[in-house]
């Protein structure tokens, strides 16, 4: 099992993410931190939808790109020779946004855990 923790700053409000199990799930939390914020919508447009003619884009600190049913996510800033990839499926992608959105950015808990097991992303939240 792979997991991210994500952990509220009360002062400012905003997510950090820790104790990534892997690179991939680092790269996912960066991504839901820093690229997400408190907008997933023009990321799940870009993912979900034709509207958008490129199929690479980038955020804060993470790049995109779509290849085929899947939406790669690696380290817009690595350092790797070839840089790690997060493989998502379509379907993960577009989980993973609505959850964070309903779960996360609505309800506001203390704490978030990304589990990612049998080809699927869960979010747990503890206040």
């Amino acid at each position: 099992m792979d997991i991210v923790k994500f952990f509220l700053d009360e002062n400012y409000g905003n997510y950090s993410s820790q104790d990534a199990s892997n690179i991939q799930m680092c790269i996912l939390g960066g991504f839901l931190t820093s690229d997400i914020g408190y907008y997933p919508a023009s990321f799940k447009e870009w993912g979900l939808t034709n509207k958008w003619k490129n199929d690479e884009t980038n955020g804060n600190c993470t790049f995109l790109k779509k290849e085929g049913n899947y939406i790669l996510l690696s380290d817009l800033y690595s350092e790797e020779e070839v840089p790690t990839t997060l493989k998502l499926t379509k379907e993960q992608y577009r989980q993973i946004l609505t959850d964070w959105e309903e779960k996360v950015l609505k309800l506001r808990p203390k704490e978030v855990l990304i589990k990612y097991e049998n080809d699927e992303f869960v979010i747990e939240t503890k206040n």
